[in-house]
């Protein structure tokens, strides 16, 4: 049981909660999961309760003398938690405007408290600046979607990066962790540098994306990596699965016809011929187990739109 005074944690501690549950506060008010309200030191943004346990929650302003508390993750008793909320004036709280659906909550907190955690308190409350929720109903939508593509990637067994470690490292490595690893903090560098991302942090990772870089080239990430996949990547699995081996001359074609500059409209830094190869290579060799993750991973962002 959690002390009536608020206990900073470690933001990875919110990695994989559940964003749920309700504080009643005395005067017939009552904060929600996914609510900002006033309080003695600031204000609030609740993440979860348990019951009449635990309260978690991010300090989303503060008094001038704590501004160090601002985008930490702290945890405090039920009790404690309301009496401070109260001091605060709960006629002033601020509903997060997200549309008032529980899911469209659920979702913005599962990609906020995610930042947070896997770009460590203030860090990753600078990096969305609370501007994730202003996407509305088009995140709401989305969300999953990235979820679900993302997720194809690592798995709970990393499959894929065994089968196609090349195409593992560019596609998701590169373009997508490659892009926010500046903004990770402690532990979850540890997770990129490893390139072992446990399913429960690919939200987090998300949010700390959209934060930094935004939606729309995330989006165009997707659909530049659905298009190798399907365009070059899946058909070599099927010619491979005829019983029709490519020979060196269709692998370098493939590569730098085809690979090297559909790479090249998604990174900076281009595509090496010998890694292009490689990728080719493992489609070819490894297809028929890779395939269901690839096509799992090309589904989910055509659903896009």
């Amino acid at each position: 049981m959690a002390s009536n005074t608020p206990q900073e944690v470690n933001p990875l501690h919110l990695l994989g909660a559940t964003p749920s549950g309700r504080v009643d506060i005395k005067l017939g008010y009552m904060q929600q999961a996914g609510q900002v309200f006033a309080s003695i030191d600031g204000s609030r943004l609740l993440c979860y309760a348990q019951g009449k346990g635990d309260v978690y929650y991010i300090q989303t302003d503060t008094k001038p003398i704590e501004a160090w508390k601002k985008g930490r993750v702290f945890v405090q008793s039920n009790s404690g938690y309301c009496s401070d909320v109260n001091v605060g004036g709960v006629a002033y709280h601020v509903n997060l405007n997200l549309a008032g659906s529980k899911e469209v909550i659920s979702n913005f907190l599962d990609i906020f408290m995610g930042c947070v955690a896997v770009a460590g308190g203030p860090v990753g409350f600078a990096v969305t600046g609370m501007n994730v929720l202003v996407a509305g109903g088009k995140l709401k939508r989305n969300y999953a979607l990235y979820t679900e593509a993302l997720e194809a990637f690592v798995s709970n067994d990393m499959e894929l990066r065994r089968l196609m470690p090349t195409f593992y490292d560019h596609m998701y490595a590169e373009l997508f962790l490659g892009r926010i690893e500046a903004d990770l903090k402690d532990k979850a560098k540890d997770l990129v540098k490893d390139a072992i991302p446990a399913p429960k942090a690919v939200k987090g990772l998300i949010g700390v994306f959209l934060g930094k870089v935004g939606e729309d080239p995330m989006k165009r990430m997707l659909e530049g990596i659905r298009g190798i996949i399907v365009d070059v990547l899946l058909k070599v699995i099927e010619h491979s699965a005829g019983g029709k081996p490519l020979d060196a001359a269709q692998v370098q074609k493939l590569a730098s016809y085809h690979l090297v500059p559909m790479y090249g409209k998604l990174s900076q830094v281009a595509l090496r011929q010998d890694r292009a190869e490689a990728i080719i290579r493992e489609a070819a060799k490894n297809g028929a187990q890779a395939k269901p993750r690839l096509v799992k991973i090309a589904k989910a962002i055509e659903a896009l739109g």
